[in-house]
């Protein structure tokens, strides 16, 4: 069927030619840039370890015995990180429900340069069970940087593509009539599927969770020319 399909579409073109010449020949083309972060995030907060307790039993009792818990663990944490000499901020999170109410909890932001740095501190942090993290913020450099050497990618696979058609109706390709961008798409990887989640440190590495990758596809549009 894709043989039929190819047939039809340079018979169309040959035709094109007889009828008025010079014509043109279309091609589309798609090329991905990945980038890695130039900084980043990684939160911390304190697990409220629920499982601990008979939240069937009375409430208020069972809710101040995980507000103090949860202090504890909190300035064990502090204390951990200073001796380790990781460096932090702390705000506070008012949007984590516990049973029936909101609970606010201090979230540990820690800064990281690269993937390196982050497998290090999350290595680190595995010798702690009571805290939950994910990556928070990420920074990218510049799309624009790497922008002009991806069109010129684009414009050398959609020439080649273009001149093996040419060739194949007896035609040689001439200049470019046209160029247009197609669909541009930012994908973030992790951000499809992590953000916004907090899970235990030792279970946030699947993959690359760091990667934002620019898909750009063009079409060309080529002068074709018969022989």
């Amino acid at each position: 069927m894709k043989k039929l399909i190819l047939s039809l579409c340079l018979f169309a073109c040959v035709s094109g030619l007889n009828a008025q010449s010079p014509t043109y020949l279309d091609v589309k083309v798609s090329e991905s840039l990945e980038r890695q972060p130039i900084s980043m995030e990684y939160h911390l907060r304190v697990n409220p370890e629920s499982g601990e307790y008979d939240l069937d039993r009375d409430f208020d009792a069972q809710r101040k015995v995980m507000r103090s818990r949860i202090k504890e663990n909190e300035t064990q944490l502090k204390q951990f990180l200073e001796t380790n000499k990781v460096k932090y901020t702390i705000n506070r999170d008012d949007n984590y429900a516990i049973t029936q109410e909101d609970m606010t909890f201090s979230i540990f932001k820690i800064k990281v340069a690269n993937k390196t740095e982050l497998d290090n501190l999350l290595v680190l942090l595995r010798q702690l069970t009571y805290v939950e993290g994910n990556i928070g913020d990420k920074v990218y450099p510049p799309v624009q940087n790497d922008e002009v050497n991806l069109f010129e990618k684009l414009y050398t696979k959609a020439r080649s593509k273009a001149e093996k058609m040419a060739g194949i109706m007896n035609c040689t390709l001439g200049k470019v009539l046209e160029a247009e961008e197609l669909d541009k798409k930012e994908l973030d990887y992790y951000g499809m599927v992590e953000e916004g989640s907090y899970e235990h440190v030792y279970d946030i590495q699947r993959g690359n969770p760091l990667s934002s990758t620019t898909v750009l596809s063009m079409r060309f549009r080529f002068e074709l020319v018969k022989k």
